[in-house]
C-alpha cells in the first residue's frame, strides 16, 4: 500500500488522532530545515535542493516517495503522510515526527550517493509498545526516542549498515546505533552520541 497524496488515511486512527497530528504537522512546517554539515561546499550544494525521501515500512508494506521540503520550507501534507507511515501499527497510534529526522535521512542518502528506498524496521512506538519491546530486549531504552517521534531504525539496501552508521556519526546530528546482528541502524534527533 502507498501512502499517497490522494489516498485516505487509515480509519482506525480516529478523528482525534488525525486532528492532533495534523495540528502538529502544521506547526512543524515552520521549523527551519536542518543542513547537518560543516563543509561549506556541501552546504551550498544541498542548501536549495528539494528534499525527497523514499521509505518502505517493512511492517505494514506501505510506502512514501515524495518531496518533504521545497522552496525553503517543509511540506505539511508530506509531513502528515510521513507521520502516518511511521505510526505505531500495533497500537494504531500516530505521532508527529520531528522533521529534522527526515533531513538527517535525506542527507545521509546524499552523502552516500544512494537513490535506494529506506527500509523502515521500527519507527514510532507508543509507551505500551515500547514496554513490550523492553520485555523482549534489554537494548530497548525505557525513555526511547521512538516514543517521542524522534527515531527510526533503517536499512539502506545499496549501502552497508556500517557505511550508513558512519555517515550518521560524522554528521553529529543526534544518536546513532549500529545493530549489525539485528540488521539495522538506529538514527535519532536526540543528543549526539553513538553505540
Amino acid at each position: 500500500m502507498r501512502i499517497g497524496e490522494n489516498e485516505s488515511q487509515p480509519s482506525a486512527l480516529g478523528r482525534r488522532g488525525f486532528l492532533g497530528f495534523g495540528l502538529g504537522a502544521a506547526a512543524a512546517a515552520v521549523v527551519p530545515p536542518v543542513l547537518l554539515t560543516s563543509n561549506s561546499a556541501e552546504a551550498a550544494a544541498f542548501g536549495g535542493m528539494a528534499r525527497r525521501l523514499s521509505l518502505h515500512n517493512v511492517n505494514t508494506g506501505e510506502n512514501f516517495n515524495d518531496v518533504f521540503w521545497a522552496d525553503g520550507k517543509y511540506r505539511p501534507d508530506a509531513l502528515k503522510r510521513l507521520d502516518v507511515l511511521l505510526r505505531d501499527h500495533r497500537a494504531k497510534q500516530v505521532h508527529r515526527y520531528d522533521p529534522r529526522l527526515f533531513d538527517v535521512l535525506w542527507q545521509i542518502q546524499q552523502r552516500l550517493d544512494s537513490q535506494e528506498t529506506y527500509q523502515i524496521v521500527s519507527a514510532f512506538r507508543s509507551r505500551k509498545t515500547n514496554a513490550l519491546a523492553r520485555r523482549r530486549s534489554r537494548a530497548v531504552a525505557k525513555e526511547s526516542y521512538h516514543t517521542r517521534g524522534m527515531a527510526v531504525d533503517v536499512v539502506l539496501p545499496d549501502r552497508s549498515l556500517h557505511a550508513v552508521a558512519q555517515e550518521a556519526i560524522q554528521m553529529a546530528a543526534g544518536g546513532v546505533g549500529y545493530y549489525a546482528r539485528s540488521g539495522f541502524v538506529h538514527v535519532d534527533t536526540g543528543p549526539v552520541r553513538h553505540w
